[in-house]
């Protein structure tokens, strides 16, 4: 009995039907990662399959990026967002009380932001780009989270205003964890510059995520001004 013979052009390829929409999107994390993009056409080399492959699975590269987005998203903490704003609206608490549980629940809520996309610098792009209509988990953690604020009295414009003014500050340092430790060294030039020298000396063995820390606080306590929950 005479074998088929495998054919060169399929020999090692795996088969289009062994693609899923989770391995696509979890691939083109991966290139995001390495090399700060992909298209379409470098996605289906990373997968060994045909560009036409993918399309069975999604739509567009713009739908793979709200589904990256949406995978950060999951990882995103707002259980004590949530549970603050139950308490709120459960029975009466004054200022001062609903202003701590505020400032409390926001920080987690935050800090497991920042967490999550630190993970994935390469995809603070991703998220910055991708309207919240097609991330349906990352619209989802935004619905919770103006929800949320609104039951400390802020309007639903304020609340999503507060979102992005703290989106912004969280998006811009998760980049940084990642920066060089000696990013602020002045090296060969510090005398032209002994104030940039003194101060990063001062800094010495100062703990990873203390600018984010004082940052954090200061815009946080800035804007827990505006509730009037109590």
């Amino acid at each position: 009995m005479t074998s088929t013979p495998t054919s060169p052009r399929n020999a090692g390829r795996p088969s289009a039907s062994l693609l899923t929409s989770d391995k696509i999107t979890e691939t083109a994390q991966k290139l995001m990662a390495t090399e700060g993009d992909f298209t379409m056409a470098k996605l289906a080399r990373a997968l060994g399959v045909a560009p036409s492959s993918l399309y069975n699975h999604v739509t567009s590269r713009d739908e793979v990026l709200a589904a990256i987005s949406d995978q950060v998203a999951q990882s995103i903490d707002t259980q004590a967002l949530q549970d603050a704003a139950a308490q709120v609206r459960g029975g009466t608490v004054s200022s001062l009380r609903a202003r701590a549980l505020w400032l409390e629940a926001t920080e987690r809520w935050a800090k497991s932001y920042r967490q999550a996309f630190s993970v994935a610098p390469a995809v603070v792009m991703t998220l910055a780009v991708t309207p919240a209509r097609r991330a349906p988990a990352t619209l989802a953690m935004y619905e919770q989270v103006t929800s949320a604020f609104t039951a400390f009295g802020m309007s639903p414009r304020q609340a999503l205003l507060t979102v992005e003014a703290i989106e912004a500050f969280l998006l811009g340092t998760a980049t940084d964890v990642h920066a060089p430790v000696d990013i602020f060294d002045p090296g060969d030039h510090a005398a032209e510059h002994p104030t940039m020298a003194e101060a990063y000396k001062a800094l010495g063995d100062t703990p990873q995520g203390e600018a984010f820390n004082i940052g954090l606080s200061a815009l946080l306590t800035g804007l827990s001004a505006t509730l009037v929950a109590g």
